[in-house]
């Protein structure tokens, strides 16, 4: 058994913010993350054609703290601005300097995380919690806490943390849509594409982005990310079907389609919960004792920076405790 101050599940950008607020303070902190590296949706996929961010595709800063977390990134060299043909807006847009996943592995730095470890059930113990996880489907050590902070999507914290207090049963008005990601390269550049295209209703496609435009990428890539309504309909599809329905979009929204050439690389990625469509309203939620708590961008809204905002949040509450 692992005994710890708090626990933090879920290292993504809120997991990751909370646990470097509170491990400055001197609290033992320790993070589980069930995928191999942190970050969540800060994430980039690589190829021999070339890397893909294939979940957010940039940053934008508005509040005091994440605009003084990404000025250090970028004074670190871990981050860069990136201005595409079709950049629609006036705030600056920050990518990680060699993909999305330089910012997760950045702020990771120095924390104690379990890689490749997911919570499944949380049991009350004495005045304290025990975690049970499992490891590539066995399972794995029990971690003991006085405090235990779900970071996690919203269906998933209320999978953890519902049967332990009714508190965390609004967590239910969080509704989160899915997204399919498709990552293309093709060996030609294709001509006359600008690196941004927004899709419309009732397109397929939300997003197609010239990854291979960014600071430190190279290659003929693309990214595309399908509308939440098209990748609801089509969440348990099979890969092929939403590969092949998803180049034939690009090829159409983007006027390409009787001339584009066949990708010489085609992966796709399902994200189960990838934007925040109905946001709680408030920073983070927690039981009366002040033991148990759940953040995440769900709790704010629906930008990376909201994740940031709660994990902040969260860690200055706890601090005051």
């Amino acid at each position: 058994m692992i005994e710890t101050d708090i626990l933090v599940i879920g290292a993504g950008l809120a997991g990751l913010t909370l646990a470097r607020e509170l491990s400055a303070k001197g609290t033992k902190v320790l993070l589980l993350e069930k995928s191999r590296s942190p970050g969540g949706r800060l994430s980039t996929r690589r190829s021999e054609f070339g890397s893909f961010d294939h979940g957010a595709q940039y940053l934008t800063n508005r509040t005091p703290g994440f605009t003084k977390t990404l000025n250090r990134l970028a004074e670190t060299g871990d981050l860069a601005q990136w201005n595409p043909q079709g950049k629609d807006s006036d705030h600056p847009w920050w990518v990680g300097k060699q993909g999305m996943s330089t910012l997760g592995k950045a702020l990771a730095r120095d924390l104690d995380i379990s890689f490749e470890t997911r919570a499944t059930r949380i049991e009350k113990q004495g005045q304290r919690f025990l975690v049970h996880t499992e490891i590539r489907s066995e399972a794995g050590p029990k971690y003991l806490a006085s405090r235990v902070i779900a970071a996690i999507p919203a269906p998933q914290a209320i999978d953890l943390l519902g049967p332990l207090d009714p508190a965390f049963q609004q967590i239910r008005n969080v509704e989160m849509a899915p997204c399919w990601s498709a990552m293309l390269a093709f060996d030609t550049p294709l001509e006359g594409l600008p690196d941004l295209i927004r899709g419309q209703d009732p397109d397929t496609l939300a997003l197609v982005a010239r990854n291979g435009s960014k600071p430190g990428r190279s290659g003929e890539t693309f990214i595309l990310h399908a509308t939440p309504q098209w990748s609801r309909a089509h969440i348990e599809s099979e890969r092929n079907a939403v590969k092949s329905a998803m180049v034939d979009a690009f090829g159409t929204q983007t006027g390409q389609k009787d001339r584009l050439p066949a990708p010489v690389h085609c992966e796709v990625h399902r994200w189960l919960y990838a934007l925040v469509e109905q946001a709680l309203d408030q920073a983070f939620v927690g039981n009366p004792e002040n033991t148990l708590f759940a953040c995440g961008d769900w709790c704010i809204g629906g930008r990376a920076e909201a994740a940031h905002q709660s994990g902040e949040a969260l860690a200055r509450h706890i601090i005051t405790l």
